[in-house]
């Protein structure tokens, strides 16, 4: 593979995704809009309830700190939705038949994969910069920030997030719809990922579940650097999304050969 290949055709993928989906100021906005919406439910849920010394509440998400841990979970949840959405939608590309095209075109085919995943990261990431500049301004006590391990933090998670969402974009080659990412991501994701409610109180076989999701690695690298309590859960965290991501990688190249090589043999894509 040409280096000048693959960053030629994640180019022409960005270029394509921008113009196919840039579809006015309103569903620009919207991707603020529900991730606040989604955060302002989860506060005003946990509203009622006593969050003081010797509460419940207080056990879980100590020092009163609910919206920084909420915003920390959508923040972090939302990075990882719009990867989703962009493998969700990818049913579209096959109907449209521009699947087939690109992969008649001598351009490497990882690329374009990674270019739609590259995309929707870029098309949330404004999202991304005013949420945290909120977490920041009115939540997060800017002392007890480890920076320098936010900064780490932050940088990897948007790699596994553009690794994740080619992966899934891979899986949608082999069948024409693609809406199960939705049930088997949306709610399950943010529910066992720690979003909204710390895997640490799930019973074992959620927690076991929320191992599978790598916006729970994520969300402990962030947390741990926004409290400024950077010990060894957080390294172990750090080491498991590194290492998953590049395991990820490898299964995304395993997947497209196994669709290549099902096209070549079928003569369609359909694999279910």
């Amino acid at each position: 593979m040409r280096p000048g290949g693959l960053w030629t055709t994640i180019a022409a993928e960005l270029s394509k995704q921008h113009r196919n989906r840039r579809k006015g100021r309103a569903t620009f906005f919207s991707l603020l809009f529900w991730p606040a919406l989604s955060f302002l439910t989860s506060y005003y849920t946990m509203k009622p309830y006593r969050t003081g010394e010797g509460s419940v509440l207080s056990r879980i998400i100590p020092d009163e700190r609910i919206p920084l841990f909420l915003l920390s979970g959508y923040l972090v949840f939302q990075l990882f939705w719009t990867v989703v959405e962009a493998a969700w939608i990818f049913e579209q590309e096959r109907k449209d038949g521009t699947v087939e095209t690109v992969f008649l075109t001598p351009a490497p085919k990882i690329a374009f994969l990674y270019g739609r995943s590259l995309y929707s990261l870029m098309h949330g990431i404004w999202m991304f910069a005013v949420f945290s500049l909120l977490t920041f301004v009115f939540v997060s006590d800017i002392s007890s920030v480890n920076w320098t391990a936010l900064t780490l933090a932050l940088l990897l998670i948007m790699v596994a997030a553009v690794v994740w969402g080619a992966l899934l974009s891979a899986v949608s080659l082999f069948s024409r719809e693609s809406s199960f990412l939705y049930y088997i991501f949306q709610t399950p994701m943010e529910l066992f990922g720690g979003v909204r409610i710390p895997p640490a109180v799930f019973p074992a076989w959620a927690t076991g579940v929320s191992t599978l999701f790598p916006v729970t690695y994520s969300l402990i690298l962030v947390r741990g650097a926004l409290y400024g309590t950077i010990g060894a859960t957080w390294w172990w965290a750090l080491g498991i999304l590194a290492a998953g991501s590049i395991v990820l990688a490898g299964c995304t190249r395993y997947v497209l050969y196994r669709a290549e090589h099902h096209a070549r043999l079928k003569g369609n894509w359909s694999l279910f």
